[in-house]
Parts: C-alpha cells; sequence; structure tokens
C-alpha cells in the first residue's frame, strides 16, 4: 500500500495533468453538438486505431483459424452470392451500393452493444448504413470518423429492425431484450397470423438500412400477448453476431430522397 502511495505522490503532476485533461473533454463535449461530434469522430478514430492494431496481431496469431473462416466465408457467398435470389439480383444491384468491411472491436457483454469496422468516411462510408455478413444481420452505422466507423449491434435494446415472416409477409418489429445473445424478439405480429417453430424471419424492407428478405433467424419460440392480441415470438439468429470479423456495409442510394419524405 506504501509502495501505491509513493507511486501517486511520485507522479501526482502526470495524474492531475490526465485528470484535468479528461474533464476538459468531457465539458467541452458537453457544451455543443459541434464540439461533440468532433470528439465523437477523434474518439472512434483513436479506439479505432487501437483496435485494429491489436485485431491485427491477433489475426496473425491465429491465421490457421482466420484462413479457414475465410475458406467458409467465402463458400458461403459463392452458395449464396449475398442471399442472391432476395437481394443481389434485384435490390443490391439496382439501389444498393455495397462495400467490403472488418470488424476490429465487437462488443456483446452490455445491453447496448456496437462494433468499429475499419471502414470511415474516405471510403464513403455514412450514418445509417446496414451493415450485414454473409450469414444475416450485423447492426446500423451510427457514426463515422475518416477511418473507422461505429456500428449499432442488433444486441443493442435501442436498436429496432423491420422484419417479416418469409412464409406470408406479415410485418413485426425486430429488437434484442439483453439477454441471449443468439435470440432476438419480433413483436408487433397480429395473432390472426399462424406461427411455427422453425418460420424462415428476414428484413421486411420497410426502412431504408436493409433490403427486404435477408435472412434473419428462424423461429424458436412464441407466445401470445392476451392483452393485445399479439404474438411475443423468439427468433434464434442464424449470426453469432460475436464472431463475424468480415461484414459488408450497404447503403440506399435513395435514402435522402426518401427520408425528405418521411
Amino acid at each position: 500500500m506504501q509502495q501505491i502511495f509513493n507511486t501517486i505522490l511520485k507522479n501526482k503532476n502526470l495524474i492531475l495533468f490526465i485528470s484535468l485533461f479528461v474533464f476538459s473533454i468531457f465539458f467541452l463535449r458537453n457544451r455543443s453538438l459541434y464540439h461533440k461530434s468532433k470528439i465523437d469522430k477523434s474518439i472512434i478514430e483513436i479506439s479505432g486505431n487501437i483496435h485494429g492494431i491489436s485485431a491485427m496481431f491477433n489475426r496473425y496469431f491465429n491465421l490457421k483459424k482466420i484462413n479457414e473462416e475465410l475458406l467458409a466465408e467465402n463458400k458461403k457467398l459463392i452458395e449464396l452470392r449475398v442471399n442472391k435470389k432476395n437481394i443481389q439480383d434485384v435490390e443490391l444491384k439496382t439501389i444498393y451500393n455495397v462495400y467490403k468491411a472488418e470488424v476490429v472491436k465487437n462488443s456483446i457483454k452490455s445491453s447496448r452493444n456496437y462494433l468499429i469496422i475499419n471502414k470511415g468516411s474516405k471510403d464513403s462510408i455514412q450514418k445509417e448504413m446496414g451493415v450485414i455478413s454473409s450469414k444475416g444481420i450485423i447492426g446500423v452505422v451510427s457514426s463515422v470518423s475518416e477511418n473507422y466507423s461505429s456500428v449499432v449491434s442488433i444486441l443493442n435494446i435501442d436498436l429496432n429492425i423491420n422484419a417479416k415472416f418469409k412464409k406470408n409477409n406479415a410485418f413485426g418489429s425486430l429488437n434484442w431484450n439483453g439477454t441471449n445473445t443468439n435470440k432476438v424478439t419480433l413483436n408487433n405480429i397480429p395473432i390472426i397470423n399462424k406461427v411455427e417453430v422453425g418460420d424462415s424471419i428476414v428484413t421486411g424492407g420497410m426502412s431504408t438500412y436493409f433490403p427486404k428478405g435477408i435472412f434473419i433467424g428462424l423461429v424458436s419460440g412464441y407466445k401470445i400477448i392476451q392483452d393485445n392480441g399479439y404474438y411475443e415470438i423468439d427468433v434464434t439468429l442464424n449470426n453469432r453476431v460475436a464472431n463475424e470479423i468480415n461484414v459488408f456495409v450497404i447503403r440506399n442510394i435513395h435514402q435522402k430522397e426518401i427520408k425528405s419524405l418521411e
């Protein structure tokens, strides 16, 4: 304990400087939206660089495993062609731009998880662009710096995604309840619709984030909410967000036009 105390005394000026610096940044960030935006971009850039270097070392020491994952990923993409019938042939080729990226940081232990990817404004990435993998939904871009972007994960209680049943186009709202990282909940499906375990859930296309028809997962359970006549449906995700490295950022080229009409 005495040694710790002596160390603090020895470095008191440095500790005081760091404390004042952090306080100044916090005060400046909350003073105006302009400063908040600038500081947030700097934080994303610094965090992205740190985690990018960390990811590089981790991947260097896990090359065999990563190569196996990439081979499996390429095979999956060849088979699905990013869900060919649903999005590539029609919507991705006509109204969506697609950008490849890699995940350099991924949180799954919070109720509001996020990812950082190694593409930013210089790569044409913008806020509110959807992020997917070959297996399903990853999230939505929330902040962008020059070289990196922060993505609100599908494992975030604040994110709602328009989704539907593949078999009958019954639409609902998909979100995470903050517990099981392999499951999300589909709400607002009227009980007039028939629901069965094993039903496929896909994106609904009623937002500018994602094209319709991207596979999300399968119904693993459900119950009826008697008060309002709707189902509460458990959906097991097809992808494992925590394990994703290679992702695709997608941009609806008509997004601004659509937003202007809302």
